[in-house]
């Protein structure tokens, strides 16, 4: 990759920063698309997000990604955000247009793009249960709803914020139907035979943890099992899906379509996903990496 006083900067903001897979998927892209970009990790510290946010005008950035714990904090020092960060509370991605920095989050995008172009899937009039509520499952809550989701039940530990969600958004989209159910009720509590699409969008997996009294084998042949988890890319959940013959979708899939909608905000070219894909693969694959 060549860099010259030409190369339009974009990166990702976050702390720590580190064990980031977004410069190499887009850095991937930006060589096969021979365009003058590069992607840089940049570690900001909580304290220091408005200086740098400033910087991304005074240096003229095409754009930031944004990952914890910046994904909140970061709206008070933009110009405008979409209708998506609004409604999620936060946002991925900042794109500078002539110097107005525009927040967008791709993350529910993505999820939605991955459903239906990596599986045909469409979520509208569809049946939903979703595990989690924190960020990324915020996000894709509020992209389902915007599909059109029939019906959405929200499983998660800290029941407060699994209620909020559901006072929160029933409000806002009173044609799906929302509902809260803890994760130790869910066996008791949820028709898993009505269920077209399951969501794992909380950590447990990482490190080879189980689902505990999940009744996968109810769940209808035709059914889903979506976890975003992407490293390792079969969670022990993929595999007790796979195991039953159910259609099963790991996170990168996520990864790559946000990380693509980012791109083309910057660049308004689309990147090649198989090209993303490859590089994630091998870095995961690398010892020590992933």
């Amino acid at each position: 990759m060549e860099i010259s006083g030409k190369t339009k900067i974009v990166g990702i903001f976050g702390y720590p920063v580190k064990h980031t897979l977004s410069p190499i998927m887009h850095n991937a892209a930006f060589t096969d698309l021979g365009i003058p970009y590069v992607y840089l990790p940049f570690e900001v510290k909580p304290e220091n997000l408005k200086e740098a946010i400033a910087a991304i005008r005074v240096l003229r950035l095409a754009g930031i990604n944004l990952t914890v714990p910046h994904k909140i904090e970061a709206i008070r020092y933009l110009d405008e955000i979409t209708r998506e960060g609004e409604l999620i509370g936060s946002i991925n991605t900042i794109q500078n247009k002539d110097g107005k920095l525009i927040g967008h989050n791709t993350d529910g995008k993505g999820f939605v793009a991955s459903l239906k172009e990596d599986l045909g899937f469409n979520p509208k009039d569809k049946h939903v249960l979703l595990l989690g509520a924190s960020g990324s499952g915020r996000a894709i809550l509020v992209e389902l709803l915007l599909q059109g989701a029939k019906s959405i039940v929200i499983s998660n530990r800290t029941v407060s914020r699994g209620i909020g969600l559901v006072q929160e958004f029933s409000k806002k989209f009173s044609k799906s139907t929302l509902s809260f159910t803890p994760l130790s009720d869910l066996k008791k509590k949820v028709s898993f035979s009505q269920i077209d699409l399951l969501i794992n969008s909380t950590s447990l997996g990482m490190k080879g943890e189980e689902f505990p009294d999940l009744p996968l084998p109810s769940l209808p042949p035709a059914s889903i099992v979506y976890d975003i988890i992407y490293s390792p890319l079969k969670t022990k959940l993929i595999e007790a899906a796979d195991r039953l013959g159910l259609v099963t979708k790991n996170g990168l899939g996520m990864l790559l379509h946000q990380g693509s909608l980012s791109f083309q905000i910057w660049t308004q070219r689309r990147p090649s996903l198989k090209i993303m894909q490859n590089a994630i693969i091998e870095a995961i694959n690398k010892p020590g990496e992933g």
